[in-house]
């Protein structure tokens, strides 16, 4: 029985290897295809002359090892890989070829027939080895379908919205090849409704025995080292897949770096990854994006400007006091309140902040004992209020706020002076960068999320930052708004 669900583990092992000739055949198609574009002439720079297509072929064939070199320093061929930065590593490893091969046009000084050609290669090559992967990862992400066995499943976790979550993933995408078998706690058992209780950790040896478990989900982040070496220690001695949701002092080994002092080894632990060029990367980046969006959605917002209007009175536009990176500044955001029951000075002042603490304090509030507080059913939401909160397009005049520089297009939610007080030490790195319109809290939860696991997301957001994490935090964004899950 065990024998036959090794094809499940031997199927992503075999996709693997194939990664590195699929590329190769991918770079070699691009070159071949840029050939075919380039000599039939149809750009407005006509071909004079134009190698013959063995002569062509040979130098393709002479610069795949250099390409496959790119692709590796790009780290595409990192057992440390991540998809979600893949497309990057493709754009990264096709500029570096690309590069090697302009130089040996340059110092090769001879009869090339076009220059032109490399920036069709380069393009193609983004293309067809970004393709290349997507199709790999399609059959992996559908392996079930190819006669494989599903992955026997077991969460350690607890009763809470990260392993909820987790959960729902499974459930809602059956591609990913999983057969939960059930849930593992590491004290008391856990109740979650249509989900098998497996047993308390200390019997994770027979419970992988019995269940024929294949991997293993640490979700529970409140879990101690000794817990933690125990599940992993037990994984390998039963050759099972472990992974584990990082907690805070798990998150932090990024930003490390080794160093020595007079003789002395030390360890320098840095601020965040959002540090000089990729600072100043991300900030062209949300000056140029936010003003295209400005541009491309100032009808819709002046279309919700006036039904705001005439929904109910008062200024359509909710001006409201937050803190960043840079201390205290006013964020924009279209009114969802009545006015009345809008906090701040320009608006209900004392009698609306009374309200809110009412409110905070009754069983409305869905995150009570936390640094911030949730209103379900909120009754100062009006019913334009309630459509724009559902779609988050409330949240469209923050494109000014990007555009100004007090926010980022993606970083942690911006908080009120008052939730930022109640933040724990660790919670604090949340204010070493921009807050964000979007961030990887708002795709992983929204609003089912407590502030805890909110933080730890973005805390792992920012020691790992990238411009190919934002983009995809900002694609994942569209399909969670669409979905509408966790607004309020």
């Amino acid at each position: 029985m065990r024998a036959k669900r090794k094809s499940r583990k031997d199927l992503p092992r075999l996709l693997l290897f194939a990664t590195l000739p699929v590329d190769i055949v991918m770079v070699l198609a691009a070159f071949v295809v840029a050939y075919a574009a380039r000599s039939a002439n149809t750009s407005s720079i006509p071909v004079i002359y134009i190698w013959p297509f063995e002569k062509y072929l040979r130098l393709a064939l002479m610069m795949l090892p250099v390409w496959i070199i790119a692709f590796s320093f790009s780290g595409l061929y990192s057992q440390r890989r991540q998809r979600v930065f893949e497309f990057g590593q493709i754009i990264t490893g096709s500029s570096l070829g690309a590069m090697a091969l302009v130089l040996y046009v340059f110092f090769q000084r001879g009869d090339f027939f076009s220059r032109l050609i490399v920036l069709y290669v380069w393009a193609l090559a983004i293309v067809f080895v970004g393709l290349g992967r997507a199709i790999l990862s399609l059959i992996r992400n559908n392996i079930h379908y190819f006669g494989a066995d599903k992955v026997n499943l077991a969460i350690i976790g607890r009763k809470d919205a990260i392993t909820a979550n987790m959960i729902e993933q499974i459930k809602a995408r059956p591609n990913l090849g999983y057969n939960l078998s059930g849930v593992v706690s590491m004290n008391g058992p856990v109740e979650i409704p249509g989900i098998a209780y497996l047993g308390k950790v200390n019997y994770l040896e027979k419970i992988v025995s019995d269940e024929k478990i294949d991997e293993v989900i640490l979700t529970d982040t409140n879990a101690n080292n000794d817990d933690v070496f125990f599940v992993l220690r037990t994984c390998q001695e039963k050759n099972i897949v472990f992974k584990a949701v990082p907690a805070h002092a798990q998150v932090g080994a990024r930003t490390l770096q080794y160093d020595e002092f007079s003789g002395v080894p030390i360890i320098e632990f840095q601020g965040t990854a959002l540090q000089g060029w990729g600072e100043f990367l991300k900030r062209i980046i949300d000056i140029v994006v936010s003003l295209i969006g400005i541009i491309a959605v100032s009808p819709i917002m002046l279309i919700l400007y006036l039904i705001i209007k005439l929904d109910s009175k008062g200024p359509a536009i909710y001006q409201n006091v937050r803190v960043g990176k840079c201390g205290e500044f006013m964020t924009y955001k279209f009114r969802t309140m009545h006015i009345e029951y809008c906090t701040g000075n320009l608006y209900g002042g004392n009698r609306a902040e009374k309200f809110e603490e009412t409110l905070i304090n009754s069983e409305k509030n869905i995150k009570p004992s936390e640094a911030l507080y949730k209103i379900t059913d909120d009754p100062r939401v009006t019913r334009m209020g309630r459509f724009l909160r559902k779609t988050s397009l409330d949240e469209l005049p923050q494109l000014f706020n990007v555009f100004l520089g007090n926010m980022s297009l993606v970083g942690p939610r911006p908080h009120q002076p008052r939730e930022v007080k109640n933040y724990t030490i660790e919670q604090r790195k949340l204010l070493l960068m921009k807050p964000g319109m979007t961030g990887l809290a708002q795709i992983s939860g929204r609003s089912d999320l407590t502030f805890d696991d909110e933080a730890r997301l973005d805390i792992f957001y920012l020691e790992n930052w990238s411009i190919a994490f934002d983009f995809f935090i900002i694609i994942k964004t569209f399909a969670v708004v669409i979905r509408g899950k966790g607004g309020y």
